[in-house]
Formats: C-alpha cells, structure tokens, sequence
C-alpha cells in the first residue's frame, strides 16, 4: 500500500505530536530536531506497517528520513523495487 502525504503529516500531527502548521514537504525533520531519535523509531514503524516493508537500518538516513518529500520517495522506490 502507498504512503500519501496527507497519511504521513497526518501521522506527524496526531502521533508524534508535531506542530505540522509550519511544516513544508522539504522542511528537515529530524536534522532540525523537530524529530528526535525516539520519534523516528515510532515513525520509521509506522511506514512499515502502512506500506507492508521492512525498513532496513542502514537505510534510516538523512536521505531517506529527514523530510516528507525524503520519505515519500524512498517509500516508492522501495516499493518500485529499486534501492
């Protein structure tokens, strides 16, 4: 199953209790601290269970994690198969 964006800010608000007012689709997540490493784990299950995956820890990156448009896409390439 595809994650969408209004899921994750949806995730961002009511389950991590991030302020998702101010936060753009580039807005750095967890190198700001709006995330912290506690929250990413919780975050980091939550794509899990949502897109039926298993996220590996050498892919829990700045890269990968540090914004909603980062996360949307390693999402779809990851369910496109391509790493």
């Amino acid at each position: 199953m595809a994650l969408t964006h209004d899921e994750l800010v949806q995730f961002l608000d009511t389950e991590l209790g991030v302020d998702t007012a101010d936060i753009s689709r580039e807005t750095e997540l967890f190198s700001s601290g709006i995330i912290d490493s506690f929250a990413l784990v919780t975050l980091i299950t939550f794509i899990e269970k949502q897109c039926s995956f298993r996220v590996s820890p050498v892919e829990v990156n700045l890269d990968n994690m540090d914004s909603i448009d980062r996360i949307l896409t390693y999402v779809d390439r990851k369910q496109n198969g391509s790493n």
